[in-house]
């Protein structure tokens, strides 16, 4: 069973397996639009093909993935990435061609026990203060916050990992402004801000609204204990 995380673009200079840098350096970090996960193939199934690529992305003013440059990585696992990265799709950059640096780590599992709820999907949720400052109002408990769904379609490909959203509580305990800051999957990521906005909390009198950080942790609990 394939087990694939995917590490958002960030700032870099890449250099590959041969020490030939190559250039990957951008002044601001690319939003994705449309992330795609490598298809794990036969030849890496028999090999037990598992590690992190590291691949460096060209991307145009439209957002579009012009070149794929591998990084570093498993050769089993390098070709299938790159297939997958050429599918991505970034919000238009302020400046174009920019490049960007992405991860994908894979890993082999094996099934989960056969009967009912083994593979079931779980979220975990850790909400803290991005910033404490005198005056901000405190969540004291929750009055309603619904778990975001686990998607079927991901739950049955074993997408799993930590989504990070950043939340402003405002002084009646309702949620506003609801930013993704470091992005997991398309499909779990549009279903959890969704949900996230219909949060409400109990909080403290006389607070002003406060941005609090939010932690979503997709697990399959008999892979991950």
């Amino acid at each position: 069973m394939l087990i694939l995380s995917i590490a958002c673009p960030r700032s870099a200079l890449c250099q590959n397996d041969q020490g030939h840098r190559n250039d990957c350096a951008v002044s601001e970090n690319l939003k994705v639009k449309k992330s795609v996960p490598g298809t794990y193939t036969e030849e890496a199934t028999t090999k037990n093909a598992e590690g992190t690529v590291v691949l460096c992305l060209t991307v145009d003013g439209h957002g579009k993935v012009t070149d794929v440059t591998p990084i570093s990585g498993p050769q089993e696992l390098l070709q299938l990435s790159t297939n997958a990265a050429r599918q991505w799709e970034f919000e238009a950059p302020p400046k174009a061609p920019a490049h960007t640096q992405i991860e994908m780590t894979y890993s082999l599992s094996k099934p989960c026990p056969e009967g009912k709820g083994w593979d079931q999907g779980d979220i975990v949720t850790t909400i803290v203060p991005s910033e404490e400052h005198e005056g901000d109002l405190k969540i004291l408990g929750k009055l309603a916050q619904p778990r975001p769904p686990y998607p079927e379609a991901a739950r049955v490909e074993r997408r799993r990992g930590q989504l990070y959203l950043s939340i402003v509580v405002n002084p009646d305990g309702s949620v506003s402004d609801v930013r993704i800051t470091k992005s997991l999957d398309e499909l779990l990521d549009k279903s959890a801000v969704e949900t996230i906005r219909t949060w409400r909390f109990k909080v403290s009198a006389g607070g002003r609204p406060t941005r609090f950080s939010v932690t979503l942790s997709y697990r399959i609990p008999c892979l991950d204990r």
